[in-house]
């Protein structure tokens, strides 16, 4: 956690309104600049803190909706989660011609949900999640996530969401450490009767910590503290 506890990047975000067919109907493009946060608030309790600053102001989201979280989803695999999810090897796999273990994982209705939320006005509602990860076999890394609902939630109209997220290695010469990191996130959703599409890409990271001389000074973006990956209706 303390290698990770803080990181900066550029992020570009691709926005879509799609038909049926998945075609673009409306396409938009943004730039961020992007700090997280990662800190374990108590024990088996973890967050991020996300800020964004475009231009050097309060961002602006496509059709108002904030998508965030990304960092989060990986933390399914955190001990602290294990009791909250059913979990089962598919065995060997493959991802971008390496083999990659695969691994099974759907939340527990029985057991708290504590990875994602969907925010709309001041009403948060849970989002159950499943899906599947490709983990690298020499170091048991992360290399892609892919979740789907556990089941539509008409009561707010979220009838799909389908993430992918992809993680890679990200080099740091100044403290000689290579860190696996968020590096794109694609998400396909239909909420309320509209089909989205978004890609988030990341790079430029920085690793900076009080005991550094890689300082950054924290945007003056709103952050957002929780930790859903789905977009956030403001």
């Amino acid at each position: 956690m303390d290698d990770i506890s803080k990181f900066s990047a550029i992020e570009e975000l691709l926005h879509e309104n799609v038909d049926e067919l998945g075609n673009a109907i409306t396409k938009e493009t943004r730039h961020y600049n992007y700090l997280a946060e990662i800190s374990e608030t108590q024990p088996g309790y973890l967050e991020v803190a996300e800020y964004r600053t475009e231009h050097g102001e309060v961002p602006q989201f496509p059709d108002n909706m904030v998508s965030n979280g990304f960092p989060t989803l990986a933390f399914v695999f955190h001990p602290a989660m294990w009791p909250n999810f059913d979990f089962s090897c598919e065995g060997m796999g493959e991802l971008n011609g390496k083999a990659m273990w695969l691994v099974h994982f759907r939340q527990r209705d029985d057991r708290p949900n504590r990875i994602q939320d969907f925010k709309i006005g001041s009403m948060i509602y849970s989002i159950n999640l499943k899906g599947r990860a490709w983990i690298t076999p020499d170091m048991f890394r992360i290399a892609r996530i892919e979740s789907d609902l556990v089941k539509p939630m008409p009561n707010i109209q979220l009838l799909t969401e389908h993430q992918v997220i992809e993680y890679g290695p990200v080099r740091f010469p100044k403290k000689d450490v290579q860190l696996w990191l968020p590096k794109s996130a694609d998400l396909y959703f239909d909420f309320r009767k509209h089909r989205y599409y978004r890609r988030h890409s990341f790079d430029h990271f920085m690793l900076f910590s009080t005991d550094t001389d890689e300082k950054v000074a924290g945007p003056k973006g709103v952050p957002n503290t929780q930790a859903p990956s789905s977009p956030e209706t403001r």
